[in-house]
């Protein structure tokens, strides 16, 4: 028994294959995404003999993706590469595509399906997606507005304390800003255990934090970080409003 036979086998012969051009077959089979349409295999390589054969979508996952949902951004970048990675699928100029030996092409394709689905349904990261984007967000408009300020990243002012790294350091005179971009509690207290250390150890600078929420954090978070801190921004939105008039003053 052949591969193709053994193939339409396992499938419980459910399956078909249409020859697209020499080489390559169209996999007909039982498989779909969620509104119901087939998901749109390939099969190349496909000589009779032993090499492996690739498994593709011919880039009609991406294509069917950009509908609803643009990979445009580094942080959607690396969920789509993560699923990639996780499911040990490969991408080249919008093509996913997996190798794989003749006798193992059934668990294959299915693995290849699966990772299919899940680019397919990236849009169900968004959540995660925008809720990230607040550092890149942050980061841009940092390197877009606040660059004459020479802005270094993930600085370590205590030399044996890795644990407390500030987000930003702005060599502004007579003391530097040290920046914390802040979107969630466990940031919240890192922030102001880091400020703390800072003074306690008598070092020259001013804190600013920038919240990307600061209501939805607890009450008395809420007063340590008040407390620990010399510049508040409540929100990106308000960073973006009122950052460059603050640095001003603070280097005037």
């Amino acid at each position: 028994m052949n591969y193709i036979e053994l193939l339409k086998e396992q499938f419980n012969h459910q399956i078909s294959l249409r020859e697209k051009r020499p080489g390559t077959l169209q996999l007909i089979a039982p498989l779909y995404h969620e509104d119901g349409d087939m998901i749109e295999i390939y099969l190349e390589n496909i000589n009779g003999n032993d090499s492996p054969i690739r498994i593709c979508d011919h880039g009609m996952t991406i294509m069917r993706l950009s509908y609803s949902f643009d990979i445009d951004s580094p942080n959607k970048e690396r969920i789509f590469n993560r699923i990639l990675s996780e499911n040990r699928i490969n991408e080249a100029n919008g093509n996913l595509f997996i190798e794989t030996k003749p006798e193992s092409l059934y668990p294959s394709i299915l693995q290849f399906a699966q990772t299919v689905a899940k680019v397919s349904n990236m849009q169900l990261y968004k959540r995660e997606v925008i809720q990230s984007l607040f550092y890149e967000q942050l980061s841009e408009f940092i390197e877009d507005s606040l660059r004459k300020y020479n802005p270094r990243t993930n600085i370590c002012p205590i030399p044996d304390r890795d644990d407390l790294e500030v987000d930003y350091k702005f060599e502004i005179l007579p003391r530097p800003v040290f920046l914390f971009g802040v979107k969630d509690t466990a940031k919240t207290r890192l922030a102001t255990i880091s400020c703390l250390e800072f003074q306690r150890h008598k070092l020259p600078f001013k804190s600013f934090i920038v919240h990307e929420d600061f209501s939805g954090i607890g009450k008395k978070d809420q007063r340590r970080i008040t407390s620990a801190a010399d510049k508040q921004f409540v929100s990106l939105e308000d960073f973006r409003q009122n950052a460059e008039q603050v640095f001003e003053r603070e280097a005037a």
